[in-house]
């Protein structure tokens, strides 16, 4: 096996792993109220039809009798005192909006509470009305259409998402959903690195920016010959413009008008620490990406070169333009989705910088700020073992530039600048005001389960949840991702 010195080294397929990314869920436990059914134990087998039947036939007649009139008369008393279950929902209370809680592929057609769903991702509201729900390890897109669910992309199978009909290409991972300003579907297909659109009208998809190729290149270029590294969500600004939070490469890139692709956070175009060279290996399997990392000078041609990942990771800018800026993104073959983003008002994009534990803003003016978290000292790629900060919790009721997270995911913003973010593995959701003030209005933070639905969303727990967002009318959507379930807040002013 050849390494590769400074360049661009090998570039990798878009496809990755068969199945869960970063690590197998846990088993839901089941929903408040339901019945449980036990499965016979080893070597037995369950009860069936014909056993009845031939046990009744072995009874005399005035015991069968019997026993059906006290079946009849138990059944009739039950059915006239059960109620039905008032509707879940109410000002700050939690729900499950859909997912049975069980990790599988689930069937089209029924109820979004009766539907499987397998480490859901994020959920979008469309222009449509419609919910957009990202089917993660599935592989697929699947909406809530007058409350039926149906896929909408992708065969449920891993593939390398190729242009042609949505429901026949095979995506892996997708992550987000976003529409452009006329009405078209735009995917982050993840794991394939590429951002796709879907006309809704003829049901095509096709890629508009990405190879396929997980590797870093195409700036300035048109979209089509660009190459992105796990494009992980989108957002439009009030000009139509889309962009691209290109995970694995540490930047957020931008799709000008006349389509070429520009990086706006993060350095533009190849980035080397000072003193440095990046190395890289040819991948260890077909479609993996290949492995690069900065190795001093004097030892690039040292096999045993032990420098850091060849990205521009750490913390710095600011306050500074974003192009000055490094954020701290995961981006190995098995990283967790991360870094979500959301326009606000006034065409600030707010993202979370996942491995610094911060929520940040690109401005319009080009700069970026921390809006949340307390920001480390400045380090780069070189200083990840001792730069990179630890996650934690606390801050509630104080101000946001105080307070602390632990691998924040998601952002949702409301119409009037109010800011919600998932702290992903403190298993809570919390909300900033317009003052800069923090609270949590869902989950327990530091307390991992399922628990809480039909009651207040402050005391329900969550399963380390990915992804979030707000519909029309203001609810509080949650993925809910390792219990497999996408869970609404009804929010009010005491939530």
């Amino acid at each position: 096996m050849s390494r590769a010195i400074r360049g661009k080294g090998a570039s990798g397929s878009p496809l990755g792993p068969k199945n869960v990314l970063f690590g197998p869920p846990p088993q839901a436990p089941p929903p408040k109220g339901a019945r449980v059914r036990l499965s016979p134990a080893a070597g037995e087998s369950p009860v069936s039809s014909s056993a009845v039947g031939g046990a009744v036939g072995r009874l005399t007649w005035p015991v069968v009798a019997l026993a059906i009139s006290l079946s009849l008369i138990i059944g009739v008393a039950g059915c006239a005192t059960e109620e039905e279950a008032p509707p879940c929902g109410g000002p700050g209370v939690i729900c499950t909006f859909m997912g049975d809680g069980r990790a599988a592929m689930g069937t089209d057609g029924v109820a979004p509470t009766d539907v499987s769903l397998y480490l859901p991702q994020d959920i979008t509201w469309g222009p449509d009305g419609r919910a957009y729900v990202l089917d993660w390890n599935n592989h697929r897109v699947r909406v809530v259409d007058d409350g039926v669910v149906e896929t909408l992309i992708g065969t449920g199978e891993l593939g390398d998402a190729p242009d042609g009909p949505a429901l026949k290409t095979r995506l892996n991972h997708p992550t987000h959903v976003a529409f452009t300003p006329d009405g078209h579907l735009v995917l982050s297909a993840w794991h394939n690195s590429k951002v796709m659109q879907m006309d809704l009208g003829t049901g095509k998809i096709k890629a508009i920016c990405g190879t396929g190729a997980r590797a870093y290149g195409g700036e300035g270029g048109p979209t089509d010959k660009a190459v992105v590294d796990l494009p992980v969500g989108t957002a439009f600004d009030s000009q139509g413009r889309l962009y691209i939070m290109d995970q694995g490469n540490q930047r957020i890139r931008r799709v000008a008008a006349d389509d070429k692709l520009h990086t706006l956070v993060g350095p533009v175009g190849p980035y080397l620490p000072p003193g440095y060279v990046e190395v890289c290996e040819p991948p260890k399997e077909k479609f993996q990406a290949p492995e690069c990392r900065f190795c001093l000078e004097a030892e690039a041609k040292d096999p045993e070169c032990k420098g850091p990942p060849a990205r521009p990771q750490g913390f710095a800018g600011e306050g500074e333009a974003g192009t000055k800026a490094y954020m701290n993104q995961p981006f190995s073959q098995s990283a967790p989705p991360s870094g979500g983003m959301e326009m606000g008002p006034g065409d600030v994009l707010y993202f979370t910088d996942t491995g610094n534990h911060l929520v940040r803003a690109l401005h319009p003016d080009g700069s970026v700020r921390t809006v949340a978290g307390v920001a480390p000292a400045v380090y780069d790629a070189t200083q990840l073992a001792t730069g990179a900060p630890k996650g934690g919790y606390d801050g509630d009721g104080g101000p946001a530039l105080k307070a602390r997270f632990d691998n924040p995911r998601d952002v949702a913003v409301a119409v009037d600048g109010t800011l919600y973010v998932v702290d992903r593995q403190n298993s809570c959701v919390r909300r900033i005001d317009t003052k800069g003030i923090i609270t949590t209005v869902a989950g327990i933070c530091g307390d991992r389960g399922y628990s809480g639905d039909g009651g207040p969303a402050v005391e329900a727990t969550f399963n380390r949840p990915y992804g979030i967002a707000l519909d029309a009318d203001g609810k509080l959507y949650v993925a809910d991702t390792y219990n497999h379930r996408i869970r609404v807040v009804d929010l009010d002013e005491g939530s």
